[in-house]
């Protein structure tokens, strides 16, 4: 029997369990951990985890290690111990699973510990200083509250937008880089109005996206991709949620059609700001790691309100 048997996949309601403890995936996060624990410990490579994870999907090597870091993560906040993701350069990815601990012997009646018998009064007087503490510690903690800034400050004052593109502006085609131009002038103009807040931050390779998202502090990412095939530049415009590489809307557009590309610009533009504006990007656990929470189709019925 291989490690894999360890683990249990429930593939109708993405759960995952292993010595006894459960834990709910998001779709892509549960093929993908599937797929790695079927490796039974052997590497998997890129194109094989591409594959069983966005079967109908063509995407890139760079979104599959931003899927792994999600599912690392949701590893580790949650109760299930022994799986480990291990990256090996150059070809894959392979899972670690370690095998399910034996039970503790029993522990005989003579080695059991005496039980320490208490004088009345005592324990009177250490529940009396328990609640007494108990109370403190509540008041402490209440205070420490309602001095904090709560979620909805969060989600209101974050509307720091970052504008990254998969080459820079210097190697672009003229007609591309004119267009690049066009949208980083729209996005400053509608920063100056303070709608929002467009950032210098340029993506790092080393970085997984969700982790330099949160070290620039970037409430969305807007990713201008130049895609040039047989002579012909099409520009693929992204509206992506950081934290979790989400696309909530996406747009191609041929260069030469001026009239279309003004219109796609305008409208991703308006599709920004209803997000900033609304208020929900500010996301809880469970709405980053569950696919099928309902802010997802909210977000992205806003990100395409025009």
């Amino acid at each position: 029997m291989g490690k894999y048997d360890e683990i249990v996949f429930d593939e109708l309601k993405f759960i995952v369990t292993k010595d006894s403890e459960s834990l709910t995936l998001n779709p892509l996060s549960f093929r993908l951990l599937l797929a790695l624990a079927q490796g039974d410990g052997n590497i998997v490579s890129i194109n094989s985890l591409l594959g069983a994870v966005w079967p109908q999907n063509n995407v890139s090597p760079e979104t599959l290690k931003q899927r792994v870091f999600v599912l690392r993560k949701s590893l580790e906040q949650s109760t299930i111990t022994g799986l480990t993701i291990q990256a090996v350069r150059g070809e894959g990815y392979r899972l670690l699973i370690e095998a399910s601990s034996e039970k503790l012997p029993e522990i005989s009646e003579t080695e059991k510990p005496k039980k320490t018998s208490l004088n009345p009064t005592s324990l009177h007087n250490n529940k009396s200083f328990s609640a007494i503490s108990g109370l403190a510690l509540t008041m402490i903690a209440l205070i420490i509250y309602m001095a904090l800034p709560h979620s909805a400050d969060k989600a209101t004052n974050n509307n720091r937008i970052a504008l990254w593109s998969n080459m820079p502006p210097a190697e672009m085609t003229e007609s591309a880089k004119s267009v690049y131009t066009t949208w980083d002038h729209m996005l400053s103009q509608a920063s100056e109005t303070q709608v929002l807040q467009l950032v210098l931050s340029n993506q790092r390779p080393d970085l997984p996206l969700p982790i330099q998202a949160r070290k620039d502090r970037v409430a969305l990412i807007s990713y201008f991709e130049v895609i040039s095939v047989n002579n012909e530049t099409t520009i693929k415009l992204n509206i992506v949620e950081p934290t979790t590489a989400t696309i909530l809307r996406s747009n191609m557009v041929m260069v030469s059609s001026n009239s279309s590309l003004t219109q796609i610009l305008e409208s991703q533009l308006d599709g920004i700001e209803s997000l900033v504006s609304s208020g929900k990007l500010y996301l809880n656990k469970q709405q980053r790691d569950y696919a099928n929470d309902p802010i997802w189709p909210e977000l992205k019925a806003l990100a395409n309100s025009s």
